[in-house]
């Protein structure tokens, strides 16, 4: 274990993650080299905390004075966000927090680095944002981020998709507050595809037996496709967008582009300084 970690010891601090399932969690493994890189006496370790036990073990966590933060990823991010002390401009208006940082004072800070993180993640793709016609499906805490985000990169049409009508009306009044204009609804599919990019960030692909919405043949060469489930394996969206000869980008790109962001964060830094 000394060898594996070589930074544990007495004065350690973790950086838990919190999930349900836990099991496809990359961030331990991508950010414990950042750690230890850093000289930083941090490591992260994943839990597995159902719905049911979010808040005992949040509380726990939270009284523990070695305990940097809380990593939070699926279905924890906006139970998590009602639970901290002060968020960032962002996860306050998504309403959701996927890094918390542990004060001192043991006060929960939360912020949300999904939307900046997919956005990077794209790399020179993201040029393709301006005045696009944008598929998203997924209005969770992951979509709402990416909402957000959008709203900042002058997309031209954002239609989204998603089965909780709660979430769907507040990640679309979200978007036109944050663009000052009516350029996000409720998709409808009756009046075709038609559609510039799109984007999965649900856990349609990788959980459960449903089907993204938009027929296979539909995808074209032109596309852009971004499938934020698709991390350990391909889901069958990306795979038929590659058949297509569209660009895509998966969980893993979106992933890269916020790790050391999360880093710095976990590590006490100012939220969207990253740890280098």
């Amino acid at each position: 274990m000394q060898e594996q970690i070589p930074n544990l010891n007495g004065h350690s601090r973790v950086y838990a993650v919190f999930g349900d399932p836990i099991t496809q969690v990359q961030t331990p493994h991508l950010i414990n080299p950042i750690f230890a890189a850093a000289g930083a006496n941090l490591y992260a370790v994943p839990f597995h905390v159902r719905s049911a036990d979010f808040d005992a073990a949040w509380d726990a966590f939270s009284e523990m004075s070695n305990l940097a933060g809380i990593g939070v990823t699926v279905p924890h991010k906006v139970a998590a966000c009602g639970r901290c002390s002060t968020l960032t401009p962002t996860a306050k208006a998504v309403g959701a927090v996927n890094s918390v940082q542990r004060g001192l004072d043991g006060r929960m800070h939360g912020a949300l680095f999904d939307g900046q993180g997919f956005i990077d993640g794209l790399g020179k793709a993201k040029e393709r944002l301006r005045d696009a016609r944008v598929l998203m499906v997924g209005a969770g805490g992951a979509g709402r981020a990416i909402a957000f985000a959008l709203a900042a990169e002058g997309v031209a049409r954002l239609e989204i998709i998603d089965p909780n009508a709660t979430a769907l009306t507040f990640t679309v009044d979200m978007f036109n507050a944050a663009k000052r204009s009516g350029r996000a609804k409720g998709a409808d599919a009756t009046g075709g595809w038609d559609y510039d990019i799109i984007i999965n960030a649900s856990p349609i692909g990788i959980k459960g037996a449903a089907h993204f919405p938009m027929p296979e043949e539909l995808l074209r060469r032109d596309m852009l496709v971004a499938d934020i489930a698709s991390l350990t394996a391909e889901t069958p969206l990306l795979q038929a967008a590659r058949a297509a000869g569209a660009t895509v980008s998966d969980g893993n790109d979106m992933l890269a582009a916020q790790i050391r962001l999360i880093a710095g964060f976990a590590a006490g830094f100012e939220a969207g300084t990253p740890l280098s």
